[in-house]
């Protein structure tokens, strides 16, 4: 079944190339893509934008900051983390909880051992 979709599939393809190479689809449309973009100066704003890019960069180095900017978030977020870990309200409410389901889990295995009634 596989096969023939395979098959199915690659003739497809042939097909569409063989309508692009007849028509000149793509042909016609990198033509207008090409064209308009000569027209809007598209090339040229993205130069100017890349260069303005930059430029910024050059002068704030906005990368280096944003790193060390990250850097310092994500060390924060871990000391958040270690505090609330190791918080004794934490500790305190995971053996809560872990108190309530071995009791959920002993009343279960209880009900279980007694079987319909």
């Amino acid at each position: 079944m596989l096969s023939k979709g395979y098959v199915l599939g690659k003739d497809a393809l042939s097909k569409a190339k063989s309508f692009d190479e007849t028509h000149q689809v793509s042909a016609s449309a990198t033509a207008k893509v090409v064209s308009l973009g000569k027209r809007i100066g598209i090339n040229d704003k993205i130069s100017a934008g890349a260069e303005a890019v930059r430029a910024i960069e050059n002068n704030y180095h906005v990368s280096e900051k944003t790193m060390s900017a990250l850097a310092v978030a994500q060390q924060t977020v871990s000391n958040a983390g270690t505090a609330v870990v190791n918080s004794r309200y934490f500790s305190t409410g995971a053996l809560w909880v872990s108190g309530v389901l071995s009791k959920a889990a002993q009343a279960a295995a209880d009900l279980g051992s007694k079987g319909p009634t």
